[in-house]
Protein backbone atom coordinates (compact mmCIF):
# COMPACT_ATOMS: atom_id res chain seq x y z
CA UNK A 1 0.00 0.00 0.00
CA UNK A 2 3.03 2.48 0.88
CA UNK A 3 4.47 1.86 -2.77
CA UNK A 4 0.86 2.50 -4.96
CA UNK A 5 0.80 6.22 -2.64
CA UNK A 6 4.07 6.77 -3.60
CA UNK A 7 3.46 6.90 -7.31
CA UNK A 8 3.04 10.38 -9.39
CA UNK A 9 -0.59 9.77 -10.66
CA UNK A 10 -1.64 9.47 -7.19
CA UNK A 11 0.04 12.60 -6.56
CA UNK A 12 -1.67 14.47 -8.99
CA UNK A 13 -4.84 13.13 -8.01
CA UNK A 14 -4.14 14.29 -4.27
CA UNK A 15 -3.25 17.74 -5.70
CA UNK A 16 -6.35 17.98 -7.58
CA UNK A 17 -8.54 17.06 -4.66
CA UNK A 18 -6.83 20.00 -2.72
CA UNK A 19 -7.44 22.17 -5.56
CA UNK A 20 -10.84 21.03 -5.91
CA UNK A 21 -11.93 21.00 -2.54
CA UNK A 22 -10.24 24.65 -1.74
CA UNK A 23 -12.26 26.06 -4.97
CA UNK A 24 -15.65 24.96 -3.65
CA UNK A 25 -15.05 26.12 -0.22
CA UNK A 26 -14.27 29.10 -1.34
CA UNK A 27 -17.34 29.54 -3.44
CA UNK A 28 -19.25 28.34 -0.25
CA UNK A 29 -17.71 31.07 1.60
CA UNK A 30 -18.74 33.63 -0.93
CA UNK A 31 -22.02 32.83 -0.66
CA UNK A 32 -22.55 32.45 2.78
CA UNK A 33 -21.24 36.03 3.05
CA UNK A 34 -23.78 37.22 0.48
CA UNK A 35 -25.97 35.84 2.30
CA UNK A 36 -25.29 37.14 5.60
CA UNK A 37 -24.92 40.78 3.99
CA UNK A 38 -28.41 41.02 3.03
CA UNK A 39 -29.92 41.00 6.24
CA UNK A 40 -28.91 44.60 6.96
CA UNK A 41 -31.89 46.53 5.98
CA UNK A 42 -34.24 49.13 7.35
CA UNK A 43 -36.99 49.74 4.79
CA UNK A 44 -39.53 51.45 6.99
CA UNK A 45 -37.11 54.63 7.59
CA UNK A 46 -37.37 55.97 4.29
CA UNK A 47 -40.99 56.00 4.67
CA UNK A 48 -41.41 57.65 7.94
CA UNK A 49 -38.65 60.26 7.08
CA UNK A 50 -41.06 61.05 4.12
CA UNK A 51 -43.85 61.76 6.26
CA UNK A 52 -42.19 63.69 8.46
CA UNK A 53 -40.43 65.72 5.30
CA UNK A 54 -43.58 66.03 3.47
CA UNK A 55 -46.20 66.55 6.15
CA UNK A 56 -44.61 67.67 9.72
CA UNK A 57 -46.46 64.36 10.80
CA UNK A 58 -45.28 61.58 12.63
CA UNK A 59 -46.40 58.24 12.02
CA UNK A 60 -47.13 55.58 14.94
CA UNK A 61 -44.35 53.00 15.56
CA UNK A 62 -44.74 49.41 13.56
CA UNK A 63 -46.23 48.01 16.48
CA UNK A 64 -50.12 46.34 16.75
CA UNK A 65 -51.49 49.22 18.23
CA UNK A 66 -50.70 52.21 19.27
CA UNK A 67 -50.60 53.17 23.21
CA UNK A 68 -52.35 56.51 22.41
CA UNK A 69 -54.78 57.33 19.42
CA UNK A 70 -53.23 60.45 19.23
CA UNK A 71 -49.56 61.86 18.56
CA UNK A 72 -47.33 63.42 20.87
CA UNK A 73 -48.27 67.03 21.82
CA UNK A 74 -52.11 66.65 20.85
CA UNK A 75 -55.12 66.15 23.29
CA UNK A 76 -58.56 64.98 22.12
CA UNK A 77 -60.06 66.46 24.96
CA UNK A 78 -59.28 70.20 23.45
CA UNK A 79 -60.61 71.26 20.20
CA UNK A 80 -58.95 70.31 16.80
CA UNK A 81 -57.77 71.84 13.94
CA UNK A 82 -57.95 70.67 10.78
CA UNK A 83 -54.12 70.76 11.07
CA UNK A 84 -54.16 68.64 14.26
CA UNK A 85 -56.69 66.48 12.21
CA UNK A 86 -54.36 65.51 10.14
CA UNK A 87 -52.31 64.58 12.34
CA UNK A 88 -53.94 62.20 14.10
CA UNK A 89 -54.95 60.33 10.95
CA UNK A 90 -51.23 59.66 10.34
CA UNK A 91 -51.25 58.50 13.83
CA UNK A 92 -53.83 56.50 13.88
CA UNK A 93 -55.66 55.87 10.83
CA UNK A 94 -56.65 51.89 10.42
CA UNK A 95 -56.30 51.70 7.00
CA UNK A 96 -52.90 53.67 6.69
CA UNK A 97 -51.42 51.17 9.44
CA UNK A 98 -52.84 48.21 7.24
CA UNK A 99 -50.84 50.14 4.54
CA UNK A 100 -48.12 49.87 6.20
CA UNK A 101 -47.88 46.63 7.23
CA UNK A 102 -47.57 45.93 4.07
CA UNK A 103 -43.70 46.93 4.10
CA UNK A 104 -43.39 43.27 6.12
CA UNK A 105 -44.24 41.61 2.64
CA UNK A 106 -41.86 43.48 0.81
CA UNK A 107 -39.05 42.58 3.60
CA UNK A 108 -39.59 38.86 3.01
CA UNK A 109 -39.83 39.20 -0.92
CA UNK A 110 -36.22 41.02 -0.56
CA UNK A 111 -34.60 38.69 1.74
CA UNK A 112 -35.97 35.74 -0.34
CA UNK A 113 -34.23 37.56 -3.39
CA UNK A 114 -30.89 37.42 -0.85
CA UNK A 115 -31.14 34.19 -0.06
CA UNK A 116 -28.80 31.76 -2.03
CA UNK A 117 -29.73 28.01 -3.50
CA UNK A 118 -28.52 25.45 -0.31
CA UNK A 119 -25.95 23.18 -1.66
CA UNK A 120 -26.98 19.61 -2.54
CA UNK A 121 -24.61 16.25 -1.52
CA UNK A 122 -25.42 13.17 -3.13
CA UNK A 123 -24.09 9.85 -1.14
CA UNK A 124 -24.38 6.30 -2.18
CA UNK A 125 -23.55 3.82 0.71
CA UNK A 126 -21.10 1.14 -0.26
CA UNK A 127 -23.10 -2.32 -0.09
CA UNK A 128 -20.96 -5.10 -1.33
CA UNK A 129 -19.02 -4.86 -3.85
CA UNK A 130 -20.38 -1.43 -4.14
CA UNK A 131 -17.74 1.72 -3.90
CA UNK A 132 -18.70 4.33 -1.74
CA UNK A 133 -19.47 7.90 -3.59
CA UNK A 134 -20.01 11.36 -2.30
CA UNK A 135 -20.91 14.21 -4.73
CA UNK A 136 -21.59 17.98 -3.57
CA UNK A 137 -23.02 20.73 -5.94
CA UNK A 138 -22.51 24.32 -5.16
CA UNK A 139 -25.31 26.58 -7.32
CA UNK A 140 -22.68 28.85 -9.07
CA UNK A 141 -25.58 31.01 -11.19
CA UNK A 142 -25.77 32.39 -7.87
CA UNK A 143 -23.16 34.66 -8.30
CA UNK A 144 -24.36 36.40 -11.81
CA UNK A 145 -27.96 35.50 -11.14
CA UNK A 146 -28.24 36.67 -7.20
CA UNK A 147 -27.16 40.76 -7.69
CA UNK A 148 -29.57 41.28 -10.54
CA UNK A 149 -32.54 39.36 -8.36
CA UNK A 150 -31.70 41.62 -5.74
CA UNK A 151 -31.96 44.59 -7.28
CA UNK A 152 -35.23 43.80 -8.73
CA UNK A 153 -36.46 43.03 -4.94
CA UNK A 154 -34.85 46.29 -3.82
CA UNK A 155 -36.32 48.55 -6.36
CA UNK A 156 -39.52 47.11 -5.58
CA UNK A 157 -39.75 47.49 -1.80
CA UNK A 158 -38.55 51.11 -2.39
CA UNK A 159 -41.17 51.55 -4.57
CA UNK A 160 -43.55 50.61 -2.19
CA UNK A 161 -41.95 52.58 0.10
CA UNK A 162 -43.21 55.81 -2.03
CA UNK A 163 -46.23 54.42 -2.44
CA UNK A 164 -46.62 54.53 0.88
CA UNK A 165 -45.80 57.89 1.58
CA UNK A 166 -48.85 58.78 -1.16
CA UNK A 167 -50.74 56.94 0.82
CA UNK A 168 -50.36 58.67 3.77
CA UNK A 169 -50.42 61.88 1.91
CA UNK A 170 -54.25 61.25 0.98
CA UNK A 171 -54.79 60.43 4.32
CA UNK A 172 -53.89 63.63 5.57
CA UNK A 173 -56.14 64.95 2.64
CA UNK A 174 -58.95 63.29 3.55
CA UNK A 175 -58.74 64.11 7.10
CA UNK A 176 -58.49 67.85 5.90
CA UNK A 177 -61.82 67.21 4.17
CA UNK A 178 -63.53 65.66 7.17
CA UNK A 179 -62.50 68.62 9.11
CA UNK A 180 -63.83 70.98 6.71
CA UNK A 181 -67.40 68.66 6.00
CA UNK A 182 -67.63 68.69 9.76
CA UNK A 183 -66.95 72.46 9.98
CA UNK A 184 -69.36 73.35 7.11
CA UNK A 185 -71.94 71.06 9.14
CA UNK A 186 -71.40 72.95 11.60
CA UNK A 187 -71.89 76.46 10.18
CA UNK A 188 -75.18 75.14 8.61
CA UNK A 189 -77.15 74.16 11.71
CA UNK A 190 -76.13 77.44 13.49
CA UNK A 191 -77.59 78.85 9.71
CA UNK A 192 -80.94 76.65 9.72
CA UNK A 193 -81.60 77.81 13.45
CA UNK A 194 -80.81 81.67 13.15
CA UNK A 195 -83.26 81.01 9.66
CA UNK A 196 -85.96 79.92 11.81
CA UNK A 197 -85.54 82.54 14.31
CA UNK A 198 -86.20 85.12 11.50
CA UNK A 199 -88.83 83.50 10.16
CA UNK A 200 -90.64 82.58 13.11
CA UNK A 201 -90.23 86.31 13.72
CA UNK A 202 -91.69 87.31 10.50
CA UNK A 203 -94.39 84.86 11.08
CA UNK A 204 -94.77 86.32 14.67
CA UNK A 205 -95.01 89.67 12.62
CA UNK A 206 -97.42 88.46 10.17
CA UNK A 207 -100.08 87.10 12.42
CA UNK A 208 -100.15 90.07 14.19
CA UNK A 209 -101.12 92.21 10.73
CA UNK A 210 -103.56 89.74 10.19
CA UNK A 211 -105.05 90.42 13.64
CA UNK A 212 -105.06 93.86 12.63
CA UNK A 213 -106.99 93.00 8.95
CA UNK A 214 -103.21 95.12 6.74
CA UNK A 215 -102.89 91.74 5.44
CA UNK A 216 -104.67 88.39 3.80
CA UNK A 217 -104.97 85.38 5.18
CA UNK A 218 -102.85 84.36 2.27
CA UNK A 219 -99.84 86.06 3.24
CA UNK A 220 -100.21 84.39 7.17
CA UNK A 221 -100.19 80.83 5.73
CA UNK A 222 -96.92 81.95 3.29
CA UNK A 223 -95.08 83.16 6.48
CA UNK A 224 -96.20 79.35 8.36
CA UNK A 225 -95.38 77.23 5.73
CA UNK A 226 -91.89 79.32 5.58
CA UNK A 227 -91.38 79.00 9.46
CA UNK A 228 -92.14 74.97 8.51
CA UNK A 229 -89.84 74.43 5.59
CA UNK A 230 -87.22 76.18 8.27
CA UNK A 231 -88.30 73.38 10.84
CA UNK A 232 -87.35 70.57 8.21
CA UNK A 233 -83.85 72.19 7.06
CA UNK A 234 -82.95 72.57 10.66
CA UNK A 235 -83.30 68.57 11.18
CA UNK A 236 -81.83 67.77 8.16
CA UNK A 237 -78.99 69.62 8.75
CA UNK A 238 -78.56 68.24 11.99
CA UNK A 239 -78.43 64.38 10.42
CA UNK A 240 -75.74 65.54 7.97
CA UNK A 241 -73.79 66.67 11.24
CA UNK A 242 -74.32 63.72 12.30
CA UNK A 243 -72.80 61.65 9.14
CA UNK A 244 -70.16 64.64 9.08
CA UNK A 245 -69.00 64.09 12.78
CA UNK A 246 -68.98 60.31 11.68
CA UNK A 247 -66.82 60.52 9.33
CA UNK A 248 -63.94 62.33 10.87
CA UNK A 249 -64.11 59.70 13.22
CA UNK A 250 -63.36 56.82 11.35
CA UNK A 251 -60.45 58.95 9.35
CA UNK A 252 -59.13 59.82 12.78
CA UNK A 253 -59.70 55.77 13.63
CA UNK A 254 -61.69 56.90 17.22
CA UNK A 255 -64.36 55.34 18.79
CA UNK A 256 -66.22 57.05 21.35
CA UNK A 257 -63.41 59.49 22.26
CA UNK A 258 -65.33 63.12 22.27
CA UNK A 259 -64.76 65.09 19.01
CA UNK A 260 -64.42 68.58 18.95
CA UNK A 261 -62.77 70.96 16.32
CA UNK A 262 -61.88 74.19 15.91
CA UNK A 263 -62.43 75.96 13.24
CA UNK A 264 -60.08 78.88 11.51
CA UNK A 265 -60.71 81.56 8.77
CA UNK A 266 -60.13 80.20 5.44
CA UNK A 267 -57.26 81.35 3.87
CA UNK A 268 -56.92 84.19 1.95
CA UNK A 269 -53.58 83.76 0.46
CA UNK A 270 -53.45 82.83 -3.02
CA UNK A 271 -51.51 80.25 -4.39
CA UNK A 272 -47.91 80.01 -5.81
CA UNK A 273 -47.23 80.55 -9.19
CA UNK A 274 -47.93 77.36 -11.56
CA UNK A 275 -44.83 76.52 -12.56
CA UNK A 276 -43.03 76.73 -9.32
CA UNK A 277 -46.18 74.08 -8.20
CA UNK A 278 -45.77 72.10 -10.96
CA UNK A 279 -41.86 71.70 -9.96
CA UNK A 280 -42.10 71.16 -6.32
CA UNK A 281 -44.92 68.04 -7.60
CA UNK A 282 -41.93 66.37 -9.97
CA UNK A 283 -39.90 66.74 -7.26
CA UNK A 284 -41.89 65.68 -3.98
CA UNK A 285 -44.55 63.57 -5.51
CA UNK A 286 -44.17 60.39 -3.88
CA UNK A 287 -46.39 58.19 -6.66
CA UNK A 288 -44.44 59.73 -9.21
CA UNK A 289 -41.57 58.20 -7.57
CA UNK A 290 -42.76 55.37 -7.23
CA UNK A 291 -43.55 55.18 -11.21
CA UNK A 292 -40.18 55.74 -11.63
CA UNK A 293 -38.52 52.68 -9.41
CA UNK A 294 -41.50 50.38 -10.81
CA UNK A 295 -39.55 51.39 -14.43
CA UNK A 296 -36.54 50.41 -12.38
CA UNK A 297 -37.70 47.32 -11.04
CA UNK A 298 -39.23 46.22 -14.32
CA UNK A 299 -36.16 46.85 -15.56
CA UNK A 300 -33.62 44.51 -12.95
CA UNK A 301 -36.16 42.24 -13.69
CA UNK A 302 -35.74 41.72 -17.19
CA UNK A 303 -31.90 41.61 -16.54
CA UNK A 304 -32.74 38.53 -13.86
CA UNK A 305 -34.44 36.36 -16.60
CA UNK A 306 -31.98 37.70 -19.28
CA UNK A 307 -29.05 35.82 -17.00
CA UNK A 308 -31.53 32.80 -16.63
CA UNK A 309 -30.52 31.21 -19.38
CA UNK A 310 -27.32 29.17 -18.25
CA UNK A 311 -28.56 27.24 -15.20
CA UNK A 312 -23.96 26.03 -13.90
CA UNK A 313 -23.09 24.27 -10.71
CA UNK A 314 -20.12 23.38 -9.62
CA UNK A 315 -19.03 19.78 -8.16
CA UNK A 316 -17.00 18.06 -5.75
CA UNK A 317 -16.97 14.62 -6.79
CA UNK A 318 -15.42 11.63 -4.30
CA UNK A 319 -15.07 8.22 -4.61
CA UNK A 320 -13.52 5.51 -3.33
CA UNK A 321 -11.20 3.57 -5.56
CA UNK A 322 -10.09 0.08 -4.69
CA UNK A 323 -6.26 0.43 -2.95
CA UNK A 324 -6.11 4.26 -3.15
CA UNK A 325 -8.48 5.12 -0.90
CA UNK A 326 -10.86 8.14 -0.95
CA UNK A 327 -10.09 10.22 -3.67
CA UNK A 328 -12.12 13.51 -4.55
CA UNK A 329 -12.09 15.99 -7.96
CA UNK A 330 -13.84 19.05 -9.07
CA UNK A 331 -16.39 19.48 -11.83
CA UNK A 332 -19.23 21.30 -12.93
CA UNK A 333 -23.12 20.55 -13.92
CA UNK A 334 -24.73 22.53 -16.56
CA UNK A 335 -28.23 22.63 -18.15
CA UNK A 336 -27.66 22.77 -21.89
CA UNK A 337 -30.08 25.86 -23.82
CA UNK A 338 -31.01 23.45 -26.38
CA UNK A 339 -34.93 23.38 -26.55
CA UNK A 340 -35.69 26.59 -24.54
CA UNK A 341 -33.94 29.95 -23.75
CA UNK A 342 -36.28 31.27 -21.06
CA UNK A 343 -38.03 33.30 -23.87
CA UNK A 344 -41.34 33.55 -22.53
CA UNK A 345 -40.50 34.93 -18.98
CA UNK A 346 -38.02 37.39 -21.05
CA UNK A 347 -40.79 38.38 -23.34
CA UNK A 348 -42.72 39.06 -20.47
CA UNK A 349 -40.35 41.03 -18.29
CA UNK A 350 -39.72 43.16 -21.31
CA UNK A 351 -43.27 43.76 -21.72
CA UNK A 352 -43.67 44.69 -18.00
CA UNK A 353 -40.88 47.28 -18.66
CA UNK A 354 -42.60 48.91 -21.56
CA UNK A 355 -45.69 49.18 -19.09
CA UNK A 356 -43.62 50.76 -16.19
CA UNK A 357 -42.44 53.01 -18.71
CA UNK A 358 -45.64 53.90 -20.19
CA UNK A 359 -47.20 53.75 -16.35
CA UNK A 360 -44.60 56.60 -15.65
CA UNK A 361 -45.38 58.99 -17.99
CA UNK A 362 -49.51 58.85 -17.07
CA UNK A 363 -48.14 59.40 -13.84
CA UNK A 364 -46.33 62.44 -14.75
CA UNK A 365 -49.54 63.75 -17.26
CA UNK A 366 -51.95 63.30 -14.15
CA UNK A 367 -49.66 64.86 -11.52
CA UNK A 368 -49.39 67.96 -13.78
CA UNK A 369 -53.50 68.09 -14.24
CA UNK A 370 -53.95 67.59 -10.33
CA UNK A 371 -51.85 70.60 -9.39
CA UNK A 372 -53.51 72.86 -12.34
CA UNK A 373 -56.83 72.07 -11.14
CA UNK A 374 -56.26 71.77 -7.81
CA UNK A 375 -55.15 75.56 -7.96
CA UNK A 376 -57.76 76.69 -10.41
CA UNK A 377 -59.86 75.54 -7.44
CA UNK A 378 -58.44 77.04 -5.01
CA UNK A 379 -58.36 80.47 -6.84
CA UNK A 380 -62.08 80.29 -7.54
CA UNK A 381 -62.86 79.39 -4.38
CA UNK A 382 -61.48 82.85 -2.85
CA UNK A 383 -62.63 84.63 -5.40
CA UNK A 384 -66.27 83.59 -4.85
CA UNK A 385 -65.99 83.70 -1.40
CA UNK A 386 -64.18 87.42 -1.76
CA UNK A 387 -66.85 88.33 -3.87
CA UNK A 388 -69.71 87.13 -1.31
CA UNK A 389 -68.16 88.70 1.63
CA UNK A 390 -67.23 92.12 0.50
CA UNK A 391 -70.12 92.78 -2.25
CA UNK A 392 -72.84 90.68 -2.49
CA UNK A 393 -73.54 90.01 1.87
CA UNK A 394 -73.58 93.72 2.89
CA UNK A 395 -75.85 94.76 -0.27
CA UNK A 396 -78.44 92.16 0.94
CA UNK A 397 -78.45 92.82 4.37
CA UNK A 398 -79.44 96.75 3.60
CA UNK A 399 -81.83 95.42 1.65
CA UNK A 400 -83.78 93.21 3.87
CA UNK A 401 -83.29 96.27 6.70
CA UNK A 402 -85.22 98.27 4.26
CA UNK A 403 -87.82 95.52 3.44
CA UNK A 404 -88.21 95.23 7.06
CA UNK A 405 -88.87 98.70 7.28
CA UNK A 406 -91.45 98.92 4.96
CA UNK A 407 -93.29 96.43 6.00
CA UNK A 408 -93.57 97.46 9.50
CA UNK A 409 -94.62 100.96 8.05
CA UNK A 410 -97.32 99.12 5.62
CA UNK A 411 -95.68 100.39 2.69
CA UNK A 412 -94.53 96.83 1.46
CA UNK A 413 -96.06 93.52 1.35
CA UNK A 414 -95.54 90.36 3.20
CA UNK A 415 -93.77 88.96 0.11
CA UNK A 416 -91.30 91.56 -0.38
CA UNK A 417 -89.70 91.18 2.96
CA UNK A 418 -89.54 87.65 2.45
CA UNK A 419 -87.43 86.89 -0.68
CA UNK A 420 -85.05 89.84 -0.03
CA UNK A 421 -84.33 87.38 3.44
CA UNK A 422 -84.48 84.38 1.30
CA UNK A 423 -81.87 86.30 -0.62
CA UNK A 424 -79.87 86.81 2.53
CA UNK A 425 -79.83 83.74 4.05
CA UNK A 426 -79.11 81.86 0.65
CA UNK A 427 -75.93 84.31 0.53
CA UNK A 428 -74.85 83.63 4.42
CA UNK A 429 -75.47 79.63 2.77
CA UNK A 430 -73.02 80.19 -0.08
CA UNK A 431 -70.31 81.92 2.18
CA UNK A 432 -70.58 78.61 3.98
CA UNK A 433 -70.21 76.30 1.20
CA UNK A 434 -67.78 78.24 -0.23
CA UNK A 435 -64.91 78.80 2.87
CA UNK A 436 -65.74 74.89 2.80
CA UNK A 437 -64.42 74.67 -0.76
CA UNK A 438 -61.31 77.05 -0.01
CA UNK A 439 -60.31 74.56 2.20
CA UNK A 440 -60.80 71.78 0.64
CA UNK A 441 -59.22 72.92 -2.16
CA UNK A 442 -56.05 73.90 -0.03
CA UNK A 443 -55.79 70.23 1.04
CA UNK A 444 -56.14 69.32 -2.33
CA UNK A 445 -53.71 71.35 -3.39
CA UNK A 446 -51.01 70.11 -0.69
CA UNK A 447 -51.41 66.79 -1.63
CA UNK A 448 -51.30 67.25 -5.47
CA UNK A 449 -47.83 69.14 -4.43
CA UNK A 450 -46.34 66.53 -2.57
CA UNK A 451 -45.54 68.86 0.01
CA UNK A 452 -46.67 71.77 2.44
Amino acid sequence: MKHLRGRPECLRLRQLHRRGTGVILAALAVLLCGACAARRVSPQVATWDGVVQRTGKLLAPRVAQPQSPAPPGIDLRQPLSADDAAAVALWNNPRLRADLASLGLAEADRLDAALVRNPRLDMLIPVGAKPFELLLQLPTETFFQRPRRLAAAQQALDQLAQSLIQNALDVARDARWAHADLAQAVARVDWAKRSLELRERLNALTMARLRAGDISALEAVSAEAEVRAAREQVRRFEHDLSIAEERLRAILGLNREPLHIRVEPATAQPPGDRSKLLEKAMAFRPDLRAAELAVGAAVQRARWERSRVLWLAAQLSSKEVGSLGLLSGPGFNVELPLFHRNQGLIARAEAEVELASRGYLAAKQRVMLEVAEAREQLLQAQDSLKRLQQELLPTLERAVSLAQAQYQRGEAPFLLILEQTRALMDAELRIIDTEAAVRKAEAQLERSVGSK
